[in-house]
């Protein structure tokens, strides 16, 4: 345990060592402690200075059992962390595709102790199983419950398992998006890295907290990482503020801070895949991205034929997140995956997020099973061993008012083909319908001059607009004729406005230059 004067001290040596890169990320000392932040970023930085070592595997015969055997083995709630607390702490056990192990801590005002793997604490799938179950096994990651829809309630908030993954849920959600603690070459030719956390440690809350503190250790190939993350139920949302430091071993091409991942396979846009029995399968609609300056703009997903990555210019970008706008059982028709209840993913950027740009990339996905829709901001600067990151900001999680965006948003996209000269069997034309509310629209008459601004980067002519309201109060369509021009594919940015006031986000999409290759199914 540090006295005072000796954290004292060890605060004035340490940020004269790292406080450039500190300072930066708000990063102030805590009240004293016996382990903090401090002591994973010595721990991270000394690591990126050795060479990179795995962690070694489990037993190959708990690599290959299946999905429905692993998912019956549970960590008994008697044997759980803070008797007296509202956080609930569930170790998870090591098997499956979760091959290596991670270390688990507990932290104290006086003293940090590993939290040892117990096979007891568990129940396995069968006796004989749990004979097969080495006694040091060790642990894929852990989940936190908390009551957050009730006093009593034991509902499931936050699961760090698998890599730098982990997910989080508000009230009355279920598991969905996912945020990581970093991507590394995303989307590049020589392949995505995954780097994993390697050790938590948990801070044993008062019985009267309404926050969680824990520490992670992160290792990869090319970088390793030092994180704090504070945990705080807020209503029908859940914050989590992120800290983190991150030391190259060597150049990184593509550095994502904050990423997000979802999955999106069909339903907004184009046709069902052949013998899809529901309307849509996803779990996220839209990109949404803050530019600042009032400047919104919102990105439709959509399930590639080829990997497709775009690029957004975001220098000091204020916020972005992967968003969940269809709230109704009945868009979906799914009583197991209940995609309608899946959070949306904010976050809100603090430090270290200058110059860059969002970058979105999304994958082809013939199943609802793979997330393969990933966003994460991509600093400019060069990264690598001489010059290692810095940065913070909040997760928040809950449905899509969690980006508390002031302006009317676009509830769905409708789009469509169609002749632009009945006689001509070859001229065709996109019909985009857009949908809008909230906002200033939820106050205007039905008769208000609301405009459109339409931009197609000379990729289309717009041969009709039409801003109309609908028979549900403050919902007005955007409805626009595009011919393509050129073999160029089709940029659409359209935007609802009364003069020169913005009214809505932008919608921002793109479309085949060949109309008769829209919504085709790979």
């Amino acid at each position: 345990m540090f006295s005072s004067v000796r954290y004292a001290a060890f605060c004035r040596v340490f940020l004269s060592t790292f406080g450039a890169l500190l300072v930066s990320v708000g990063f102030a000392c805590l009240p004293a402690q016996a382990f903090d932040l401090n002591d994973v970023v010595i721990q991270a930085k000394q690591l990126a200075a050795s060479g990179y070592q795995p962690t070694p595997k489990i037993p190959e015969s708990l690599t290959q059992i299946d999905q429905s055997t692993y998912g019956r083995i549970a960590f008994k709630q008697s044997a759980q962390l803070w008797q007296s607390s509202r956080f609930n702490i569930l170790p998870i056990a090591a098997g499956y595709m979760y091959q290596r192990p991670v270390e688990l801590y507990e932290v104290t005002p006086q003293s940090v102790a590993p939290i040892v793997f117990d096979k007891g604490q568990f129940d396995w799938p069968s006796p004989s199983f749990a004979q097969s179950v080495p006694a040091n096994l060790g642990f894929a990651g852990f989940s936190v419950d908390y009551p957050l829809s009730g006093q009593d309630a034991k509902d499931l908030m936050l699961t760090f398992l698998g890599g730098a993954q982990f997910g989080v849920v508000a009230a009355n959600q279920v598991e969905g998006a996912h945020a990581r603690g970093v991507a590394i070459d995303t989307g590049l030719p020589q392949g995505e890295q995954f780097p994993m956390f390697t050790k938590f440690w948990l801070v044993r809350p008062d019985p009267a907290d309404h926050h969680l503190v824990i520490y992670a250790l992160l290792d990869g190939q090319s970088l390793t990482g030092a994180y704090e993350f504070v945990i705080r139920p807020d209503g029908d949302r859940v914050n989590v503020h992120v800290t983190a430091n991150l030391f190259p071993r060597n150049k990184i091409d593509r550095v994502g801070l904050a990423p997000l991942s979802t999955m999106y396979f069909y339903g907004q846009i184009g046709q069902r895949p052949a013998g899809q029995w529901r309307p849509a399968a996803f779990e996220s609609d839209g990109l949404l991205m803050h530019m600042g300056e009032g400047n919104w703009v919102y990105r439709s997903l959509l399930n590639p034929s080829t990997l497709r990555v775009n690029q957004f210019d975001a220098d000091g970008i204020r916020g972005f997140g992967f968003m969940q706008r269809q709230k109704r059982f009945c868009y979906f028709e799914d009583v197991i995956s209940r995609f309608e209840d899946r959070p949306s993913l904010w976050v809100t950027t603090e430090a270290g997020f200058g110059k860059g740009k969002i970058v979105l990339v999304q994958i082809p996905t013939n199943s609802d099973l793979h997330e393969n829709q990933i966003a994460f901001f991509q600093p400019s600067d060069l990264v690598d061993a001489d010059h290692p990151l810095a940065f913070a900001y909040t997760l928040s999680v809950g449905d899509s008012s969690v980006a508390d965006e002031p302006l009317a948003v676009v509830r769905r996209p409708l789009i469509g083909t169609v002749k632009v000269n009945a006689d001509d069997k070859t001229d065709k034309a996109y019909r985009v319908n857009l949908d809008f509310s909230g906002g200033q629209l939820a106050r205007l008459a039905p008769g208000s001059p609301v405009i459109a601004q339409i931009d197609t980067e000379g990729t289309a002519n717009v041969l009709e607009q039409a801003v109309v309201p609908l028979p549900d109060p403050g919902h007005w369509r955007l409805s626009m004729l595009l011919s393509p021009v050129g073999r160029a594919e089709v940029h659409i940015d359209a935007t609802l406005a009364i003069g020169k006031k913005i009214l809505s986000e932008t919608w921002r999409y793109e479309l085949p230059a060949d109309v008769s290759r829209f919504g085709l199914i790979k």
